[in-house]
């Protein structure tokens, strides 16, 4: 069964001044051609006049998302409502969500970033699948508009409302971020190259264009489980072996380019580095916990050999984010001042080799961690979800939490290492060695 979907545009409760426009920093802009999906699995009947009611509500607080943009600079607050679709596909269970094609799109409204710029679609959509046990919640957002640490509290805000209960309120003030400096474009350039930056051929990037054609970045393994236990052990071993206080995400981080770096077999003496996506909410003076946008960027490590053993990876890695973690941090925002100086100027300068993340045998790891965000925390009033498929950004490692009920995490890698992973038999040894930790 698939009866004809209703769709209907949902509006911010209160009254928006049309003239009132939301401003995009130099890193929102960049992320304009990125959709953030995201897709909650219940074994429960949503209501779905809660929900929209919930809904009008949640908009006051994000009235970008239920605006139009007229320019490329800004979304302006016309209040034209976001794509509210219902959908009964009630000869599918949840067991056969996992075995469609492609989830992720099949139970979104899709929403494209050139019809947004144009003012054609709202920067959000949802989509409310009725399945035989249980309903499909699938929410496309412009990465414009917000990154992924703002997509999951909103999700979780918009819950909240719906419960009635209390939840820490989002600030749309785009001018705390940190604006360009009134540099030239060579002072800038100048400045990167002193911290070690690369400039990217443009030509390097059209390598890549087979791969995308190819679909074999889009390729994503099934989740590699990791148990509390285990890595409660690999924090232990790397703490004493170290002589520091190790973090969960560092030791697993450690672990997982161990492992990437072995999946290709590349020579010991292969210099590679480690890139993972920082959070600077709280880290910098004014960017505040509940700032809502953009608000990230790469951290990487210095290079070092595929030889490296796991306890060596995690010094270098420790090291690298310790800076980062201070708050304030000085050397984060010294990092985020030179990418916004670069974007203002679009100068494709990078502190590591982005074509290398995709290279037949890659040198670059990236990794991003979404295990603390509020994935699992989805309640409108009947139940938490039982499973929540990761967006499909692409990012070439992602580490997501299992459900709360099991613990742990999910590992998934996608693009290049996935397409090696795929060819695997079941009995080898790589294989075995990333699954003796479930």
């Amino acid at each position: 069964m698939n009866t004809n979907p209703t769709i209907e545009y949902i509006r911010a409760e209160e009254n928006i001044q049309p003239s009132t426009v939301w401003n995009l920093t130099v890193l929102d802009q960049s992320c304009y051609p990125m959709v953030i999906r995201g897709t909650w699995i219940f074994d429960k009947k949503l209501d779905v006049k809660i929900i929209k009611s919930g809904l009008k509500k949640l908009l006051n607080y994000y009235p970008h998302l239920c605006g139009r943009m007229k320019d490329k600079n800004s979304v302006h607050l016309t209040n034209d409502g976001v794509s509210f679709t219902e959908i009964d596909e009630s000869d599918l269970s949840i067991k056969d969500v996992f075995n469609i094609k492609n989830p992720i799109r099949h139970f979104s409204t899709v929403i494209k970033p050139p019809k947004i710029k144009r003012g054609l679609d709202p920067p959000m959509s949802i989509k409310i699948t009725r399945l035989k046990d249980g309903c499909v919640l699938g929410i496309e957002c412009s990465h414009m508009c917000m990154d992924g640490d703002s997509f999951y509290t909103m999700v979780y805000n918009w819950s909240q409302i719906c419960k009635k209960e209390d939840f820490i309120k989002p600030v749309l003030n785009q001018t705390l971020f940190p604006l360009p400096e009134n540099l030239s474009k060579e002072q800038v350039k100048q400045n990167a190259y002193e911290l070690g930056w690369k400039k990217i051929p443009k030509l390097s990037f059209l390598k890549l264009l087979p791969k995308f054609i190819s679909g074999i970045l889009n390729e994503r393994t099934n989740a590699f489980y990791i148990s509390p236990e285990s890595l409660k052990k690999f924090k232990q071993k790397i703490s004493t072996d170290n002589n520091f206080n190790c973090s969960g995400n560092v030791a697993l981080s450690s672990f997982i380019t161990y492992m990437f770096m072995k999946l290709f077999k590349l020579d010991e003496k292969t210099k590679c580095k480690y890139v993972t996506v920082a959070n600077v909410r709280n880290r910098l003076k004014d960017i505040p916990t509940n700032f809502v946008g953009n608000a990230s960027t790469f951290i990487t490590t210095p290079s070092f050999f595929v030889g490296a053993s796991v306890n060596e990876i995690a010094k270098i890695i420790h090291q690298t984010l310790e800076p980062i973690r201070k708050t304030p941090s000085q050397e984060l925002k010294k990092l985020i001042i030179m990418s916004v100086n670069l974007m203002n100027h679009n100068l494709l300068l990078f502190p590591f080799d982005f074509t290398k993340m995709h290279s037949k045998k890659p040198t670059v790891v990236h990794i991003n961690n979404f295990s603390k965000l509020h994935i699992y925390d989805i309640d409108f009033g009947t139940g938490k979800p039982v499973s929540v498929i990761p967006h499909d950004l692409g990012d070439q490692v992602l580490i997501w939490p299992a459900h709360p009920d099991k613990g742990g995490i999910e590992v998934y890698f996608t693009g290049m290492p996935a397409r090696i992973i795929h060819k695997l038999d079941e009995g080898d040894p790589w294989l075995l060695e990333m699954k003796q930790y479930e």
